[in-house]
C-alpha cells in the first residue's frame, strides 16, 4: 500500500505542477481505487496539496500575477471555509455528483472563449470578479475535497488571464486555501496522516517535474490535457459511488 500511495503522489504531483491545480481531481479517484472511503480520500488528499502547490508556485514564480493574488485568494479562503463545513454534513452521493459538476465547469471555463464569446468578452480580472469567482469556485471544489486548484485556472482563464499566468497564480491561492481546509479536516479526524505524508513527499518531486514540463509546453495543450483528465476521473468517481 505504501508503494501505491507513493505512486499516486508522484503522478498527481506532476499534474499539479503542469496544470496549476491542487490535483485533488486526480488524487481522490486514485485513492478511491485503493479502497479508501470517499470522505477520508477528501481529507487525505488535502494533506498533500500544500506541499505540491508550494513547489509548483516556486517553479512558476516568474508568471505569478501578484496584482490579482490578494482578491483571488481572499475569495478562495471564504469559499473553502464554507465548503469544508458542507463536506461534513452532505451525503457522499451528493459529493460525488458535485465532483462531476466541477469537472464539467473546469472544461467550460477553459474554453469559454469558444463556447460563449459574448460572456468571455465581458469578463475581466477586477477585484470584484476575482473574489466572486474564487469564492464560488472554492465552494464547489471544496465540496469535492479540493482547495480550488482545478477550477482556479479556468476561472482566471475566463477573465483573460493567460494560461501560464493562470496556472502560476492558481498555485499561490491553492496553497493558502489548502492550509485552511486541512485544519478543518484534521479537527474532525477525517485525514489519514501517514498516507497523506507519503503522498506529500512524492507529490513534491512530481510537482517539480510537472512544472518543468508546463513551462516548456504550449498553453493550448495544457488546456486540453487538464479538461480530458478531470472529466475522465470525475466519471469514475460517480461510477464508484453509484455502481
Amino acid at each position: 500500500m505504501v508503494a501505491s500511495y507513493a505512486a499516486i503522489g508522484l503522478v498527481t504531483g506532476i499534474a499539479s505542477g503542469m496544470f496549476g491545480i491542487g490535483a485533488g481531481s486526480i488524487r481522490i479517484p486514485l485513492l478511491l481505487f485503493t479502497g479508501m472511503p470517499l470522505l477520508n480520500a477528501f481529507a487525505t488528499n488535502m494533506v498533500a496539496i500544500p506541499f505540491s502547490t508550494l513547489v509548483g508556485a516556486y517553479m512558476h514564480r516568474a508568471k505569478i500575477q501578484w496584482d490579482i493574488v490578494k482578491s483571488f485568494t481572499a475569495g478562495g479562503l471564504c469559499g473553502i471555509i464554507l465548503a469544508t463545513y458542507l463536506v461534513g454534513v452532505a451525503p457522499s452521493s451528493v459529493l460525488a455528483l458535485v465532483f462531476l459538476l466541477a469537472a464539467v465547469l473546469t472544461a467550460i471555463g477553459l474554453y469559454l472563449d469558444k463556447i460563449s464569446a459574448t460572456v468571455y468578452d465581458r469578463l475581466r480580472p477586477t477585484p470584484h470578479n476575482l473574489f466572486i469567482g474564487a469564492f464560488f469556485g472554492n465552494v464547489l471544489i471544496g465540496m469535492r475535497g479540493g482547495s480550488g486548484g482545478t477550477l482556479f485556472p479556468p476561472i482566471l482563464r475566463s477573465m483573460h488571464v493567460r494560461m501560464h499566468c493562470a496556472i502560476a497564480t492558481s498555485l499561490v491561492a491553492s496553497f493558502f486555501c489548502s492550509l485552511v481546509a486541512l485544519s478543518g479536516y484534521i479537527y474532525r479526524g477525517d485525514a489519514l496522516i501517514a498516507p497523506g505524508l507519503i503522498l506529500s513527499a512524492t507529490a513534491m518531486a512530481g510537482s517539480y517535474i510537472g512544472s518543468i514540463i508546463a513551462i516548456n509546453t504550449e498553453g493550448r495543450w495544457l488546456k486540453m490535457g487538464l479538461s480530458m483528465l478531470v472529466l475522465t476521473l470525475a466519471c469514475y468517481v460517480v461510477y464508484s459511488e453509484f455502481a
